[in-house]
C-alpha cells in the first residue's frame, strides 16, 4: 500500500486520499485472488486424497472402517468369470471382497459456480479423459440400497450341479443347497459413501484448513 504525502490543503488531501484508496483496492483485489486460489487448491488436494482413500477402502471391503456383509457361499462361486475391457475374461477369486470392482467407478467432479466445491464418489467429471459410464452409478445405487433378482434356469442348474459335486462341508452342511421354492436371490444393502464420509469428514475439514494455511504461506502442498 502507498504512503500518502503532500501539502495539507483540501484539494491535495482529497487527491492523495483517493490515490491511496485506489492502491488499497488493488492490494485487496490481489489478496482476494490469492485467498481464492489457496482455498481452491486446498480443496483439490484433499479431494484427490479422499478419492484415492475411498477406492482403497472399497477394495478392502470396508468404507469408513465398516465392513461389508460378506458374500454368501453361493454368491462367491456363482459367477466364476467376469468380462473386462477388450472382451478379456478373468477368473474371480471366491474369497474376493464384495463389490470391490466398484472402486473403478470412483471419480471427482470440480464445480466452479458461485461457490467452488469438489465432489468425490460415484460422480461424473465435467470434462477430461476420466469420464465413467452411467452403469457404474447405477450399480453403486443398486448395491447401496440392496436388491433382489430372479434365479435363472441356468443358474439353478449350475447350483444343483455344483452342490452335487461339492457335497457336504465340515459340520455336515450343504452350502450349495437351494430350495425348490426359492425363486430369487437377495443382495443386502452395502453402504459406501455415508459410512466413508462419517468416518473421514472431520479429518477432511482439518486437512483443508491446514492446506490453506500452508498455501497462503507460500509453500507447496
Amino acid at each position: 500500500m502507498s504512503t500518502v504525502t503532500g501539502k495539507a490543503d483540501l484539494n491535495n488531501l482529497l487527491g492523495a486520499t483517493l490515490q491511496g484508496a485506489e492502491d488499497a483496492v488493488q492490494w485487496l483485489d490481489r489478496k482476494e485472488k490469492a485467498v481464492k486460489k489457496a482455498h481452491e487448491t486446498a480443496v483439490k488436494v484433499e479431494g484427490y486424497r479422499l478419492k484415492n482413500l475411498l477406492q482403497r477402502e472399497i477394495r478392502k471391503g470396508a468404507p469408513g472402517g465398516r465392513a461389508f456383509e460378506p458374500l454368501s457361499w453361493i454368491a462367491r462361486r456363482l459367477t466364476r468369470q467376469v468380462t473386462l475391457m477388450g472382451g478379456v475374461t478373468q477368473r474371480q477369486n471366491p474369497n474376493r471382497k464384495p463389490i470391490a470392482r466398484l472402486a473403478h467407478g470412483i471419480r471427482y467432479n470440480i464445480r466452479t459456480g458461485p461457490f467452488f466445491k469438489m465432489l468425490v464418489g460415484f460422480v461424473q467429471p465435467t470434462s477430461g479423459p476420466h469420464t465413467v459410464s452411467k452403469s457404474w452409478r447405477r450399480l453403486a445405487d443398486f448395491h447401496q440400497k440392496g436388491f433382489t433378482r430372479a434365479i435363472s434356469a441356468a443358474q439353478r442348474y449350475f447350483i444343483i450341479r455344483r452342490g452335487g459335486e461339492l457335497g457336504k462341508v465340515d459340520g455336515g452342511e450343504t452350502p450349495f443347497f437351494l430350495k425348490r421354492d426359492t425363486q430369487k436371490f437377495t443382495t443386502p444393502a452395502r453402504k459406501i459413501v455415508d459410512p466413508f464420509w462419517a468416518a473421514h469428514a472431520r479429518q477432511a475439514k482439518e486437512n483443508i484448513r491446514k492446506n490453506f494455511r500452508t498455501k497462503m504461506a507460500g509453500k507447496r502442498i
